[in-house]
């Protein structure tokens, strides 16, 4: 069970910007947006809800038998 919501978030935002490179209190980050565009792929296909399925909360047993 794959919850994955937080990073596709965070590299949905990136892309979204647009901005390719940030600086935060002097540390720069470069971002790849090809390479975003394949993780976030790759977290959708994992995650459980992006793929229709919802977590297991719990099972029911209709089996009537011994």
């Amino acid at each position: 069970m794959a919850d994955n919501s937080e990073r596709i978030a965070e590299i949905q935002n990136v892309l979204r910007s647009g901005a390719k490179k940030t600086t935060v209190d002097g540390v720069s980050v470069e971002y790849d947006f090809a390479a975003l565009r394949a993780e976030l792929r790759r977290l959708m296909a994992d995650d459980d809800i992006y793929r229709g399925r919802r977590p297991v909360v719990s099972t029911i047993n209709l089996n009537h038998g011994p």
